[in-house]
């Protein structure tokens, strides 16, 4: 049972997930919770696989925020409309750095909507 709202991207090339043992691609974030990720990437992950995983979004023009999590896969399946494997990951371990890149992302994404709407069309 999911416990916090998901944010959805509205690019899904935004947050890349690498190895971080050799910084090869593995797929992107498709939402994120503090309490965990959607994966999509090219390869299907086996249900209750533990794995280290290194994020990875832009966040300014010279900035890169690079956050370290540990993950377990809780289902992994096929999506025939966007073409990737989804995978629902939660977080193994406590991320303080996970839940203020979140948290941080509602308020920005809070701000945007409110801006939208205030423009006229």
């Amino acid at each position: 049972m999911r416990y916090q709202s998901r944010i959805p991207f509205r690019s899904i090339f935004r947050v890349k997930v690498c190895n971080p043992k050799n910084d090869q691609l593995i797929g992107y974030v498709g939402d994120v919770s503090e309490g965990g990720l959607k994966l999509l990437s090219d390869a299907a992950v086996a249900q209750d696989t533990l794995m280290n995983l290194r994020l990875k979004m832009r966040v300014r023009e010279d900035e890169m925020l690079q956050l370290d999590v540990v993950l377990r896969c809780k289902w992994s399946r096929f999506n025939r409309k966007s073409g990737y494997v989804e995978s629902g990951c939660m977080l193994e371990q406590p991320s303080t750095e996970l839940g203020a890149l979140v948290e941080n992302m509602r308020v920005l994404r809070a701000r945007q909507d409110r801006l939208e709407v205030a423009e006229p069309n």
